[in-house]
C-alpha cells in the first residue's frame, strides 16, 4: 500500500474490497485515526479506487473487480495531482477545531453531480474534533446521505464522536501488528534487526514514528562515523552546520557514555578491540565533545569559515582517537 506497505492493513483492505465487490461498502464508514499506523495511506488508498472510473466501469458490467485504482484513467490521473473536484477532505488546523461552515460546505458541495460521472468521496480527518454545530451539520448529511457519495470518518478519540453519528457509521476496527510483523518490517525499512521487546511493543501501536527514529539514528551514526574517519563535512548554509553539529555531539555523548560502561562503542569497533584502551578512547571522546561545542558556539560568529573550523576539528578527532586506541591496544 502506497510507497512503504503496511502488511497488517491488508486484512482490512480485503475486507473493504470484499465489501466494494459485493455492493456492501456502507456509504459512510467510521475508522479510529493513527497516522502512526499507516492509516493515511488506507484512506487515500480506498478513496483512488472509490473514484477509480476504471473500477466504476467494471462494476457496472458485472466483471471481476480490480484490486486496486487502475493509476491510468482520467480520475486516477486527477487524484495523482492532487485536483480530484469530487475528492473533499477536510481536518482542523493546528490547536483548533473543524468549524460547521467547514461541514456546511462540503455538505453543497456534495448535492451537487460528479463532476467525473462516478463517486463522490469526502474525508473528515480527527472528526472527534468538530465542534457541536458541525457535528450537528454532519448529521443531517449523513441522515440522508447523497447518491454516490461516500464518507470517510476518521477519529482519533473515536468514541467521543456523537452516538447519533456513530449510529451512522459501519465502524472498521483498525489492528495492529504483531511483535513478529513488525520486527520483520522494521528490518526491511530501516535496515537494522531490532531485539529490544520494549521498542517493538512501542513500534506495534506507532511503527512510523518508531521507524522515523531508526533512521535517524542511523544518520546520527553515520556522521560520528565520518567524523571519527575524518570525513566530516558539513553543507555551506549555517543552519544546517549547527544541525549537523547537534546531531554529532549527541552521538559524541553517547559514546562516551558508552566508554564509562565498560563497552566500545559500534563506531570504534573496528579501531579499538582492546577493553584496556577504554579509558584513553573515552578521554579522547570527552576532549571532542569539548571541543565541537566550543565549535558550535564560534561558528555563530561572522566572518567565521564552518568548513575550515570543522575540518581541523575532525583531524584532531582522527588523532586523538587513533593514539587512544593503541595506547594500551
Amino acid at each position: 500500500m502506497a510507497s512503504i506497505g503496511f502488511p497488517w492493513l491488508r486484512p482490512l483492505w480485503q475486507q473493504v474490497l470484499s465489501a466494494a465487490a459485493g455492493q456492501r461498502l456502507p456509504h459512510a464508514i467510521g475508522l479510529h485515526y493513527n497516522q502512526d499506523l499507516g492509516i493515511d495511506s488506507f484512506l487515500n488508498q480506498l478513496a483512488a479506487y472509490l473514484l477509480c472510473n476504471s473500477v466504476s466501469k467494471q462494476a457496472s458490467i458485472g466483471a471481476s473487480p480490480l484490486k486496486k485504482a487502475c493509476g491510468t484513467c482520467k480520475s486516477c490521473l486527477l487524484w495523482q495531482a492532487g485536483t480530484h473536484p469530487d475528492y473533499l477532505r477536510i481536518e482542523p488546523e493546528q490547536g483548533k477545531q473543524i468549524g460547521v461552515d467547514l461541514v456546511r460546505e462540503i455538505a453543497h458541495k456534495v448535492q451537487q453531480t460528479a463532476s467525473q460521472g462516478g463517486n463522490k468521496v469526502v474525508q473528515i480527518i480527527a472528526a472527534d474534533r468538530m465542534t457541536p454545530q458541525a457535528a450537528n451539520a454532519l448529521l443531517k448529511t449523513l441522515e440522508e446521505p447523497p447518491e454516490n457519495t461516500y464518507f470517510q470518518i476518521a477519529a482519533v478519540r473515536y468514541t467521543q464522536l456523537l452516538p447519533t453519528i456513530r449510529s451512522r457509521l459501519l465502524s472498521y476496527p483498525v489492528p495492529q501488528p504483531s511483535i513478529t510483523e513488525i520486527a520483520a518490517w522494521l528490518k526491511q525499512h530501516a535496515g537494522i534487526d531490532v531485539a529490544d521487546t520494549l521498542l517493538l511493543e512501542r513500534a506495534q501501536s506507532a511503527p512510523l514514528q518508531v521507524l522515523a527514529e531508526l533512521q535517524a539514528n542511523e544518520q546520527s551514526e553515520q556522521l560520528l562515523a565520518r567524523l571519527c574517519r575524518g570525513e566530516f563535512t558539513v553543507p555551506k548554509e549555517l543552519e544546517s552546520v549547527q544541525q549537523q553539529l547537534k546531531i554529532v555531539l549527541k552521538e559524541l555523548q553517547l559514546a562516551h557514555r558508552e566508554t564509562l560502561q565498560g563497552r566500545i562503542p559500534a563506531v570504534l569497533s573496528a579501531n579499538v578491540r582492546n577493553l584496556a584502551a577504554l579509558t584513553t578512547v573515552s578521554k579522547a571522546l570527552e576532549n571532542a565533545y569539548r571541543s565541537g561545542i566550543h565549535i558550535l558556539r564560534t561558528v555563530q560568529n561572522a566572518g567565521v569559515n564552518p568548513q575550515i573550523l570543522i575540518a581541523a576539528w575532525s583531524a584532531d578527532v582522527v588523532r586523538s582517537l587513533n593514539v587512544a586506541a593503541v595506547k594500551k591496544g
